[in-house]
């Protein structure tokens, strides 16, 4: 990213990573025919999915370069004419300090190759889930992605996928980026599109964005295969926020933690909205390794503290093949260490709050990263979703005790990790741990 400052007459440019910025690429087609005319669509986005616009990004291809900047969505569609010979056509794209490799097969009638494994796992997503109506100049999106695996989660590419409304049965409409085009899986295993709502307003996921599939082509207005995901058309635009205090309080019989939230619901105006629905959901991220000591208080070892990602990649509570990095037979940390629930309503009272709560055993607090995320219901934009990343904590008396606490062990192990990278289909890199201990 670029920012340039000016003061009097004097002017300073500075370029500088955006940490943990992503740069995805999406090429349409996926195989082109010589001389024929293509383009690929960059989505820059930061480590919380937000969209990063106006930045800067650079492409180069066939020995030619071409600058752009990232619009509202974190967009930039690169425009290009394949070479008139066949080969491979090699895109760099760079923005916000990430460099971005992506190759296009450029031959002959542009045949689709057929893909060369069974699908074993199809998925879709749709984010965000809550998007405004589209008016006057207004470019309000939800982008789509479906995902294609087979065995040991392996990418599928080749996959034919055309996207739909799903018949639009509430008659809300809007347009589909893909139109009724069919889009080949790449080599991660992704066909994307993305969803850009018109003029009317739907009910709560009264929207279905479905992507039809198969192995082979197949005609417009069939669906051999399918999967789906609901989102919600609104025209009233609120801010939604998690906020939190300094306390912690112990839940049943004395053997959980539990932390409260409050969340804040408002118009346009700040005003607090009343009767909106809130939705909560927690992702453990990464769970942590290592244990405490007491030279006079309860402090971590030495060595202790490493990071491992949660084994659960694709966050369906399934063991599946390849997840299981540290080899211990289950996956960690389990969905059932934290739980998230509403106190009391879980719509917005008459000052625009609803209290969440978590809880979770005494022994696994300090040893976990969580995201907490809520949608409200009816909310549009992305100020209709809010979320924060913290690690649990534990009551500050047990640090200073004299008997040891029960999060004194890590119960995920207290050696390295043995930590290594890897990266999942379609994703972006993490760090996973290897070792049980």
């Amino acid at each position: 990213m670029t920012v340039t400052v000016t003061s009097g007459t004097i002017t300073k440019t500075i370029s500088f990573t955006v940490i943990g910025a992503k740069l995805s690429a999406a090429a349409s087609p996926d195989i082109i025919a010589p001389g024929a005319t293509g383009k690929i669509t960059y989505t820059l986005k930061d480590s919380t999915d937000t969209a990063i616009a106006g930045t800067t990004i650079i492409v180069s291809a066939s020995g030619s370069s071409t600058t752009g900047t990232t619009d509202s969505n974190g967009e930039y569609v690169y425009n290009y004419t394949a070479p008139a010979a066949a080969g491979i056509l090699n895109a760099t794209a760079i923005a916000a300090g990430v460099t971005l490799d992506k190759s296009i097969n450029v031959q002959a009638g542009g045949t689709t190759p057929l893909p060369s494994a069974i699908v074993t796992s199809a998925s879709i997503s749709v984010d965000p889930s809550v998007v405004p109506i589209n008016s006057g100049t207004s470019t309000n999106r939800a982008n789509i992605r479906a995902l294609f695996l087979g065995a040991n989660n392996a990418p599928i590419q080749y996959i034919r996928v055309r996207f739909d409304l799903a018949g639009d049965p509430n008659s809300i409409g809007g347009t589909l980026s893909t139109d009724t085009t069919l889009i080949p899986s790449d080599e991660n295993g992704l066909a994307v599109s993305a969803y850009s709502p018109g003029s009317r307003s739907s009910p709560t996921n009264g929207v279905t964005i479905r992507a039809c599939w198969d192995y082979n082509d197949f005609a417009v207005g069939t669906c051999p295969n399918s999967v789906t995901k609901t989102l919600t058309v609104t025209s009233e635009a609120l801010a939604v926020s998690i906020g939190f205090d300094a306390t912690i309080t112990e839940g049943n019989g004395g053997l959980t933690y539990v932390k409260k939230f409050v969340v804040t619901v408002a118009d346009a105006a700040g005003q607090a909205k009343s009767d909106v629905q809130v939705t909560p959901s927690i992702d453990l991220v990464n769970y942590i390794k290592g244990s405490y000591q007491n030279p006079g208080a309860w402090v971590l070892k030495p060595g202790s503290g490493q990071m491992c990602a949660n084994e659960d990649i694709n966050r369906n509570g399934v063991l599946e093949a390849t997840e299981d990095f540290n080899g211990n037979g289950q996956l960690d940390p389990r969905k059932s260490d934290v739980l998230v629930s509403v106190v009391g309503s879980s719509k917005t009272n008459s000052s625009g709050i609803v209290i969440l709560q978590i809880e979770y055993p005494k022994n696994v607090a300090t040893w976990i990263q969580y995201k907490l995320s809520v949608t409200a219901g009816g909310v549009s934009g992305t100020e209709g979703r809010a979320s924060l990343t913290k690690i649990l904590t534990a009551d500050a008396s047990s640090f200073t005790a004299t008997e040891a606490p029960a999060f004194v062990v890590s119960p995920y192990g207290t050696g390295t990790g043995a930590p290594t990278t890897y990266t999942p289909p379609g994703g972006t890199a993490i760090t996973v741990c290897t070792d049980p201990n």
